[in-house]
């Protein structure tokens, strides 16, 4: 998937959170556009144990041809 992609629904308003889904069976979810840094060949997602205080505790990066599909997620 093209970062642009991704940046598009980062970008969106309002925000809709999503799925990101990786060729190895990995699935990230992203809660708020904070999480997500995207650059031209690899994308930062940050990964929280409580995602409603906005503060990540790790980041894991991923290269955006790794990425399969993207999932909207249903609001809480």
């Amino acid at each position: 998937m093209r970062p642009e992609n991704i940046r598009q629904l980062r970008d969106a308003d309002p925000f809709v959170p999503f799925r990101i889904c990786l060729t190895d069976g990995k699935t990230y979810d992203v809660p708020h556009r904070d999480f997500l840094m995207i650059s031209r060949t690899v994308i930062d997602i940050g990964v929280a144990s409580d995602p409603a205080t906005r503060v990540y505790d790790r980041i894991v990066r991923v290269w955006p041809l790794h990425i399969v599909r993207v999932e909207n997620l249903q609001a809480a």
